[in-house]
């Protein structure tokens, strides 16, 4: 699903050219944090996202992520976003995230799967008209009785084309 849901991504961003000045595309990387018992680690996480800017408060985004290895289980999601920032054109906004996201956990010998809403929040600081720079807190919903969330801290790195 993961696959298919990236060449998605992909086909979109090269089948529209027409609408190339308000997309964009970007790599997040940051830390994972999760709710399991007597696991004490803080995987890193590393994702690909790419939106389109409806407005220059609002923004629709897809994205997948890596969540990290918690004590040799696996967690990754792919999701579809709505991002509102206030103020909308200043070069630093804040911003919030609601999102729908498909999460995998990856046990030894089986596979959970999870689909819920997300949330998150931002900053984002817009260095250039193609630079942008995000700091941002996602939580995500895993279908494991064991984790309830894991909250994702990152630093995103955006370029619009």
């Amino acid at each position: 699903m993961n696959k298919t849901a990236f060449a998605a991504l992909l086909c979109l961003f090269i089948a529209i050219p027409a609408y190339a000045g308000d997309m964009y595309a970007g790599i997040k990387l940051g830390r994972s944090r999760h709710s399991i018992p007597a696991v004490t680690n803080s995987p890193k996480a590393i994702g690909f996202i790419g939106g389109y800017r409806l407005d220059p408060a609002f923004t629709i985004e897809a994205g997948y992520i890596d969540l990290g290895n918690f004590g040799g289980n696996k967690a990754t999601s792919v999701d579809i976003s709505a991002l509102f920032f206030y103020p909308g054109n200043d070069p630093f906004s804040m911003y919030a995230k609601i999102s729908y996201a498909g999460t995998k956990w990856h046990v030894p010998g089986q596979t959970e799967q999870n689909s819920s809403f997300t949330h998150g929040l931002g900053f984002r600081y817009i260095y250039s008209p193609s630079t942008i720079f995000r700091l941002s807190w996602d939580r995500y919903m895993i279908g494991n009785p064991d984790v309830v969330n894991v909250d994702v801290y990152y630093f995103a790195g955006l370029y619009s084309f």
